[in-house]
């Protein structure tokens, strides 16, 4: 009898052991889990108001500085979202400590991808996207309104880096909210806006020297007048890294639109020239000429779209990046 109730005794020790180990596997790896929110932010498709919603992912408990949070917001290219890329770069944010939003502009509206089609979305409801989730970024309570940045990945890239420009950002900001800082990845610059007066965050181009589908020229032009006018703009090219180079396998897409060889100059009264064709798209005012963009796209548009990753060019970039935002939002 006494030999039965030690028996007993001993199995409900050991269950009780077994489910404090349990218990404690199951809080160790919620821990080692970002958490996941929905951060909706307000938008236009189309010219049209529209309503989607970013991911939202916060530090695992322990590993957050104390709230509110400095967070990144991550904009994708002409592909969409990936784990290897979107994705990634959110789990390197979340490591420090960082929450990170990553915006998907194609899934809501029914689209999958632009390579061959860049009006499927359009860099304006790109930068709409970029400003709209800043602003619901700026709102929520747990996030620190002085510290949110965004980075961007070529057609992404595009909007990280006009979103550093005053003009651009009062378009869909006028309250006043802006990013704290700035990193485009091979970001596409064919509109060379006359209005370069920055919002003032600090902004970090990285590029390739092999990147053939966007190049590098008009970026390095546009951030050199960026930086005459006062922004504090810092570039960075890689030596023989592509379109692409932080992530991905090698690629090449022959009917993929290619605009390296535009470059949209806006005119001191407002209109437009496209210098490779010298053809004028838009008069004073901005108002378009009929039937000349599709000339001037028409001289300067190719086909072919090639990248792939620079394991070299990737791991520094990520350390260039990462150490951007340890400066900026001063992380310990």
């Amino acid at each position: 009898m006494q030999w039965k109730m030690r028996g007993r005794m001993w199995r409900r020790g050991l269950l009780a052991a077994l489910l404090l180990v349990l218990q404690a596997a199951a809080q160790a790896q919620a821990q080692g889990q970002a958490r996941k929110e929905a951060l909706e932010f307000d938008t236009v498709t189309k010219g049209k108001p529209a309503r989607y919603a970013a991911e939202l992912f916060l530090p695992p408990a322990g590993k957050a500085d104390q709230a509110p949070l400095a967070a990144m917001v991550i904009h994708h290219g002409s592909g969409g979202v990936s784990n290897t890329r979107e994705y990634a770069y959110a789990r390197a944010f979340i490591a420090e400590g960082l929450a990170a939003i990553v915006i998907d502009s194609f899934t809501p509206r029914g689209v999958t991808s632009t390579v061959q089609d860049q009006s499927a979305v359009t860099g304006l409801e790109f930068l709409a996207d970029a400003m709209g989730v800043l602003r619901a970024a700026v709102a929520h309570p747990g996030l620190d309104a002085k510290r949110i940045g965004i980075v961007g990945f070529s057609k992404g890239g595009t909007s990280a880096l006009y979103a550093a420009l005053e003009k651009q950002a009062v378009r869909f900001a006028p309250k006043g909210e802006r990013y704290a800082l700035h990193v485009p990845f091979y970001p596409g610059c064919t509109n060379l806006y006359h209005d370069v007066t920055p919002t003032g965050a600090p902004v970090l181009v990285l590029m390739g020297a092999a990147d053939t589908y966007v190049g590098s020229e008009a970026c390095l032009e546009l951030s050199g007048r960026m930086r005459a006018a006062g922004a504090p703009v810092e570039t960075k090219i890689y030596p023989d890294a592509k379109h692409g180079f932080d992530a991905g396998p090698a690629y090449s897409i022959a009917t993929g639109q290619n605009f390296s060889r535009c470059f949209w100059v806006e005119q001191a009264d407002g209109g437009w020239i496209e210098r490779t064709s010298g053809i004028a798209t838009h008069g004073p005012g901005g108002k378009p000429i009929a039937g000349a963009g599709a000339k001037a796209m028409a001289g300067c548009v190719t086909l072919g779209v090639s990248g792939g990753v620079n394991a070299q060019a990737k791991a520094q970039s990520l350390q260039d990046l990462l150490g951007f935002v340890r400066a900026t939002f001063r992380l310990n």
